[in-house]
């Protein structure tokens, strides 16, 4: 069965950083009891640029690399210590066999090393929570996988429940800095509990998702996957939302595999509504002015990897109509509800030599505006130069160094250059280093 999780084990093996490292199973009868997992943590210490930030994902991410502390005076050198693209795994397995079917369930909790008491009221995720490292705090639990499969090798597998979706997953999967840091956000002084890696730079996060899927047979290399899922809400425009939409959104999947490579083509769309005008361009959304109903936005992704003796390539691309940027529904619309187109893409090499494996990728990703973003410059974030203005690129650069000290403990170190552009013209940047260590089972 064709399982679809980040998990510490599968990520390394995917990464090539180390072989697979197997998870501890247990039989009883006819079950099987399987855990893995990781803890990795890292230190960090960025350099910015001291100036006003960047809107980038509404109030959530404020200035991604326009300031290195969101909490006070802007600093332009600061330190952290903190879990890196991935956070720390804790996931569980039960499978069997009965009359024929392969069935499983998978539970993935995902808690991060940083305190995020209550996660700033933003519903308890440890992914959205800087500047609550507060003393005698602790640290919350992402429960990201709660999930069934069942299915056999002529049928094909059905998966339901929540983890995570199609479209984004290869590009990130596949980015060499999921045990560690890439980039490293902008409230690094006072962290959440995960990084971006390339999100943002790149691709869009392919977020949980309480979805429903069937994948076909293995077809000598080629699967397609489809499937339905709960409609979100923007978490950075609340004005935008997708739940309680007639259809469920839908997203798919066409992949090719062959000896060392794959190429991957993933889709998404969902309806969203509720989009209030700025009726008098003053930059505020006045309530019970809808003027989009039942707005559909897309997203589709291409992805190639290839695997040449110690050499690794990837290439990801991806547009979007609505989806917005980062991650879904992320400035995906203009104060009058119009949709903002979103692209970009990663490339990437790595190279192995032993326990040693060297990597380099670049990112970027674009945010376009509307006509009437460009008519009314002070509404909505997009604004004369100045003032916080809604960006218009965000590009990357990380080199990386990942050590297999052991087949579990991996050693990581990376330096990453990352800049933002709003469409007024101004621009801000950050450099990061960090060292730290990945430990899985």
């Amino acid at each position: 069965m064709r399982k679809l999780a980040l998990s510490a084990a599968g990520s390394l093996a995917l990464i090539g950083t180390v072989p697979a490292a197997h998870a501890i199973d247990m039989e009883a009868g006819d079950w099987t009891f399987s855990v893995n997992g990781n803890v990795n943590a890292n230190y960090v210490y960025t350099s910015c640029d001291s100036g006003s930030p960047i809107s980038f994902g509404g109030s959530l991410a404020g200035g991604v690399v326009g300031a290195c502390n969101i909490n006070g005076p802007i600093d332009d050198n600061v330190s952290s210590v903190r879990t890196g693209l991935l956070p720390a795994a804790l996931v569980f397995g039960a499978s069997t066999q009965q009359n024929g079917w392969d069935i499983s369930g998978t539970f993935g909790l995902y808690p991060g090393i940083v305190t995020n008491d209550n996660a700033n009221g933003t519903g308890g995720s440890p992914n959205l929570a800087p500047g609550n490292n507060v003393a005698l705090g602790s640290t919350s639990l992402d429960i990201r996988q709660v999930f069934l499969e069942f299915g056999n090798s002529e049928f094909g597998t059905v998966k339901a429940g929540r983890d995570f979706g199609l479209f984004g997953y290869d590009a990130i999967i596949n980015d060499m800095t999921i045990p560690a840091v890439g980039v490293a956000t902008n409230a690094v002084g006072s962290p959440a509990n995960t990084t971006l890696g390339s999100i943002g730079f790149g691709y869009i996060y392919t977020d949980t998702l309480s979805q429903i899927n069937y994948t076909t047979p293995d077809m000598g290399g080629f699967t397609a996957t489809a499937g339905v899922f709960q409609t979100i809400d923007s978490l950075s425009s609340p004005s935008t939302v997708g739940v309680g939409e007639s259809l469920p959104g839908f997203h798919g999947q066409l992949r090719y595999e062959w000896d060392g490579a794959f190429v991957s083509m993933n889709a998404v769309t969902l309806e969203v509504n509720g989009n209030d005008i700025d009726i008098d361009n003053d930059g505020a959304l006045e309530p019970g002015t809808q003027v989009i109903d039942d707005e559909r936005v897309y997203g589709v992704d291409l992805n190639y990897k290839q695997s040449l003796g110690a050499l690794d390539f990837l290439l990801s691309g991806y547009y979007t109509e609505g989806l917005g940027s980062v991650a879904y529904l992320f400035d995906a619309f203009d104060a009058e509800g119009n949709k903002r187109d979103s692209y970009g893409g990663l490339a990437q090499v790595t190279y192995t030599a032993g326990k040693n494996k060297f990597g380099l990728n670049y990112g970027i990703s674009y945010l376009d505006t509307t006509e009437f973003d460009e008519a009314n410059p002070t509404a909505d974030g997009v604004c004369d130069a100045g003032a916080v203005c809604l960006f218009e690129s965000n590009q990357k650069v990380t080199a990386g160094y990942y050590y297999s000290f052991t087949p579990n403990l991996t050693l990581t170190a990376e330096y990453s250059y990352a800049e933002s552009q709003n469409h007024a013209g101004d621009e801000y940047d950050a450099n990061n280093v960090n060292v730290g260590a990945f430990f899985s089972f």
